[in-house]
């Protein structure tokens, strides 16, 4: 039987991430070299204080905790449709996941078009040669 996969399935796991001590110049930086948009920020015991968006930061040296934004967090064991709902009832673009309530991932509007075109690909990609003659 076919079961709706959990959320830490799909997501992007283990995040680039900041510590809220760096700044908006940091952050930046990160995003641009490594062509993310979201960028969570962790405290000194690697639990998530909310994020950062690349569009939202200033070209300032200001400190970072100063632009987090808080987003909503689910655990990596919940199924990616009840994620997926929310993310669409709420207009969320970013859900953070969370594994004994430390970053383990995150699951952006971009994995969902990502997931969802692997979806419908997947009757016409060529058989893999496992099907039994």
């Amino acid at each position: 039987m076919k079961r709706i996969p959990t959320i830490g399935a799909l997501m992007t796991p283990f995040p680039w991430h900041l510590h809220v001590s760096a700044t908006v110049a940091e952050a930046r930086t990160l995003m641009m070299r490594q062509g993310i948009h979201h960028l969570p920020v962790t405290d000194a015991e690697h639990q998530v204080l909310g994020l950062v968006a690349l569009a939202a930061l200033p070209d300032t040296p200001d400190p970072l905790a100063d632009w987090i934004e808080t987003v909503p967090s689910v655990d990596a064991h919940t199924r990616a449709d009840q994620v997926l709902e929310m993310m669409a009832e709420s207009h969320q673009p970013v859900i953070v996941v969370c594994h004994h309530d430390r970053l383990a991932g995150i699951f952006t509007w971009t994995d969902v078009c990502d997931r969802f075109a692997e979806f419908l690909r997947e009757p016409f990609l060529p058989p893999n040669g496992d099907d039994a003659a």
